[in-house]
């Protein structure tokens, strides 16, 4: 059976810091599903920022997680395909 959290699951990209004496947030990321060994975004039209923050994201799972799958969708029938694709790896 195929499981996935919606939600769960907040990734710091680039933590906080100080510049110039002013406090700087952090870059976090929280992507739409995690599963066991696999994340998946749902993202139909993306943002100005997604391009960045989807590579520091792939940058952050290279470094920390390199098992674990990532997945954009963008409709109903690319989520249908994956499904399917991730119900056969079980």
């Amino acid at each position: 059976n195929l499981h996935a959290d919606y939600e769960c699951c907040r990734y710091e990209l680039l933590p906080g810091f100080v510049y110039d004496g002013k406090k700087i947030r952090a870059m976090t990321y929280l992507p739409d599903f995690v599963g066991d060994g696999f994340i998946i975004e749902c993202k139909g039209f993306g943002n100005d920022a997604w391009p960045l923050r989807e590579k520091l994201f792939k940058y952050y799972l290279s470094n920390n997680m390199p098992n674990i799958k990532f997945y954009v969708v963008r409709n109903q029938k690319e989520v249908d395909k994956l499904i399917t694709e991730l119900r056969k790896n079980i």
